[in-house]
């Protein structure tokens, strides 16, 4: 159980820094190359003059100027969003996380200026790094806009009875007295970037015996989460002598409430408010009677 434990883990560390090693690799390599310059004259050069044949030389200097820069800026704003998507993984919430990415881009930026200043024709420039940092702010900035704009969608999406659905606070109406909710589990499944939302009713009790069944098999699980960090059978909801309780499955990535790891096999009672992580997903429950 051990191995099976670390070997998942190892493989979802890969999968979250593996590309920003990747583009850091990429980058470190772009400022070796003590000749960029002219490669890149090599393909600006020609453009320019067919694009515009009376372009001045200083006019040409400029537009190498812009080019370069916002080539910098670009390769920047997708180490931030990469630093992002790695980190966005841990518990915390988005303003940690995107203020954590773009910290780790600009002392990125600052390194790789310092490393260009051992490179033969190369020299460091802070006014590149705060370039660079820049193009990190404007790559995350991006990346919220098109976040709180989808939310803002989901927010006028109806909720389905079970699945991954794109739905956010704040809650909807309670329901009428016959078709009263036990409890709602909604949150953030955070590899698919989408959130997760269950109402569970009445045939908790009445169908299931007590117990609902969280995890990534639709055949064998009552509530299914297409996440590869949760197990096909992850944890069990109990409902029984009016409480509700949490119970691992022996889990490859385990489950947590209130960020306590349980033991499989050993229900824990829950409360409203109650956080509870299956592997990446993220779900606060809410008991509604």
């Amino acid at each position: 159980m051990i191995l099976k434990l670390d070997s998942a883990a190892c493989l979802v560390k890969i999968k979250r820094w593996g590309p920003v090693v990747f583009w850091m690799l990429v980058i470190f390599l772009a400022s070796a190359d003590s000749s960029s310059v002219a490669h890149s004259s090599r393909i600006i050069d020609p453009l320019c003059l067919w694009l515009w044949p009376n372009i001045t030389l200083d006019q040409l200097e400029w537009v190498h100027f812009v080019v370069r820069k916002g080539a910098h800026m670009t390769e920047y704003a997708l180490l931030a969003l990469l630093l992002l998507r790695a980190l966005s993984h841990d518990r915390g919430d988005a303003r940690k996380w995107i203020s954590s990415a773009w910290v780790l881009a600009t002392v990125y930026a600052a390194s790789d200026e310092l490393h260009q200043l051992f490179v033969p024709g190369r020299n460091g420039s802070i006014v590149d790094v705060m370039i660079d940092s820049a193009g990190a702010a404007l790559g995350l900035l991006a990346c919220y806009g098109v976040l709180h704009r989808r939310t803002q969608k989901a927010d006028l999406q109806p909720p389905t009875q079970e699945g991954s659905v794109p739905a956010s606070h704040p809650l909807p109406h309670r329901p009428s007295f016959a078709d009263q909710l036990l409890c709602t589990l909604q949150g953030e499944d955070i590899e698919n970037r989408s959130q997760v939302r269950f109402e569970v009713q009445d045939r908790l009790q009445r169908e299931h015996g007590g117990r609902l069944i969280l995890g990534r098999n639709s055949q064998t699980a009552h509530l299914c989460v297409k996440n590869t960090s949760v197990s096909g059978q992850h944890f069990s909801l109990i409902f029984r002598n009016g409480q509700f309780e949490v119970e691992d499955l022996d889990s490859s990535n385990g489950t947590r409430v209130n960020g306590r790891k349980l033991d499989p096999f050993r229900p824990v009672p829950i409360a409203d408010g109650d956080r509870i992580e299956a592997g990446e997903v993220l779900l606060h429950f809410r008991r509604l009677i």
